[in-house]
């Protein structure tokens, strides 16, 4: 199986206290089957959260991103990013996160790619819903 990853679920998962990250995570991450994919955004987003005093833990999450395939986010993905964003907005739909414009390009990314996308908030869970309005709009 093919999974995109949001930025949420690989910070919560490095979190010993967000078990649940850790709990959806571990059985893709051991199955070999599995492809793992992110976007630039979500490298950046990731890396910068970890704390400049915390020289390990930035280069265990570094070391987890070579694992990672890292895919690029083209004038398409920000196209259908942007239509399902101002779709969402003439719905009332609206978005918890403080970067809800990132949350549209990570799940346009996915779209785009056609993976699966894990993430560990109810954002995503809304897209989802509104990308199938959308669609059959």
């Amino acid at each position: 199986m093919k999974y995109f990853l949001d930025t949420n679920i690989i910070i919560d998962a490095f979190d010993k206290k967000k078990t649940e990250a850790i709990n959806r995570l571990t059985p893709i991450l051991e199955d070999e089957e599995s492809e793992i994919f992110v976007n630039r955004l979500v490298y950046l987003e990731t890396l910068r959260t970890v704390k400049i005093s915390s020289t390990k833990n930035f280069k265990e999450l570094k070391e987890v991103f070579e694992g990672f395939t890292v895919l690029d986010i083209n004038q398409a993905i920000y196209d259908q990013a942007v239509e399902l964003s101002r779709y969402c907005q003439s719905q009332g739909i609206t978005l918890k996160g403080r970067c809800a414009a990132i949350d549209f390009l990570h799940f346009a990314t996915a779209k785009y790619y056609e993976l699966e996308l894990l993430a560990n908030d109810g954002d995503m869970e809304k897209l989802t819903g509104a990308y199938v309005q959308w669609l059959h709009k």
